[in-house]
């Protein structure tokens, strides 16, 4: 355990950057350094920005590589969910010796999705002794309670889940990445010329045979789009969106298991209509015949933040390179400052 606290980079102050600054200083972080790409945040305090309702004498800088000269222990990323526009962010972090924990979605498990860019930022990683690890909702939600699930059977034939989250909560840019406006012939012409990026649901599965020792033998994608009944309004876009367009997706996948047992998830993000919460929802069957577990009510955008910093000793005390969750401890509530729970002599 060291006596000092741990020094953290806030890389992306949007929505998901923002509730994080507040969790570190609450968990007894120092946070030395925050990047943002926005013109209309670069240069303001990151209490104000981030409105944590004081100042905190950080800056927030666009140049990432003035904001990591100050010798920090782990950098929060969250910036984009492709790991192919990761790359330059998470090579520069780990060049620098600072620990990586992300929310880009990819990044979960990127060894079929995105092998080589995942080969080389290991490779970065273990020559600058620092690690980079992916977590969110998916760590527990999509991850960890669903292999524990499995663990209460004596044999399992099928693992369905379900999901939902309100799109508006995640800013523009997700909002656009569901294609929320588009109309139905705009997004399947999308869909059509680009195809449907898979990677959150299929890595969320693989991450999840991985973690129970199965072998995936194939991986069957799906994604349609989720019409408006009625004119709507998108919070995210702020704009309206007219009925008949699209206010999101559902997009799963199923995966083969060389053992035998499938596989399958869908993930609904979408505007939601008043009343609609966030849930999880996963079946388990097999002997015994069926196992039931479902979280309603859940606070996606929260819990992914809270999973987030949770996660940060056990990065810290990870050994060097790009490592998935079935490398680390399952995730533990962290009563006191982060910290308390380094293993490392000396600190970080």
């Amino acid at each position: 355990m060291t006596a000092r606290p741990i020094r953290a980079i806030v890389y992306g102050v949007g929505a998901m950057g923002s509730i994080m600054a507040r969790l570190l200083l609450e968990k007894g972080v120092e946070i030395v350094g925050a990047v943002a790409r926005s013109p209309g945040k670069v240069g303001r305090d990151l209490g104000d920005v981030a409105e944590l309702g004081r100042a905190t004498g950080v800056v927030v800088e666009a140049d990432a590589r003035r904001a990591l000269s100050t010798g920090d222990d782990v950098a929060l990323v969250s910036v984009s969910s492709y790991l192919s526009v990761m790359r330059d962010h998470f090579l520069l972090c780990l060049e620098h010796g600072c620990n990586v924990i992300t929310i880009e979605e990819e990044s979960l498990w990127p060894w079929s999705t995105a092998r080589e860019l995942a080969e080389e930022l290991d490779r970065a990683g273990r020559a600058h002794n620092a690690s980079l690890v992916a977590s969110g909702a998916q760590d527990v939600f999509w991850l960890n309670l669903v292999s524990c699930l499995m663990g209460a059977a004596h044999r399992v034939d099928t693992v369905e889940g379900r999901c939902s989250w309100n799109a508006d909560d995640y800013g523009p840019e997700v909002a656009r990445h569901v294609r929320v406006g588009d109309t139905p012939e705009e997004f399947d012409s999308y869909v059509a010329e680009h195809g449907w990026p898979d990677f959150v649901v299929r890595a969320t599965l693989e991450a999840l045979a991985a973690d129970v020792e199965l072998t995936p033998s194939s991986v069957t994608p799906s994604v349609r789009p989720v019409l408006a009944q009625t004119d709507r309004w998108s919070r995210a876009l702020g704009r309206p969106i007219s009925a008949g367009c699209v206010v999101g997706v559902v997009d799963g996948v199923t995966l083969a298991t060389r053992e035998g047992p499938t596989l399958s998830f869908e993930m609904a993000g979408r505007l939601y209509e008043e009343g609609d919460t966030d849930m999880n929802e996963w079946v388990v069957r097999g002997h015994p015949s069926e196992l039931h577990l479902r979280n309603d009510r859940v606070p996606t955008r929260l819990i992914t933040c809270t999973s987030v910093v949770n996660r940060i000793p056990d990065v810290i005390n990870a050994e060097p390179g790009f490592l998935t969750l079935d490398r680390l401890p399952r995730l533990r509530y962290r009563h006191f400052p982060l910290h308390h729970y380094l293993a490392r002599p000396g600190g970080p």
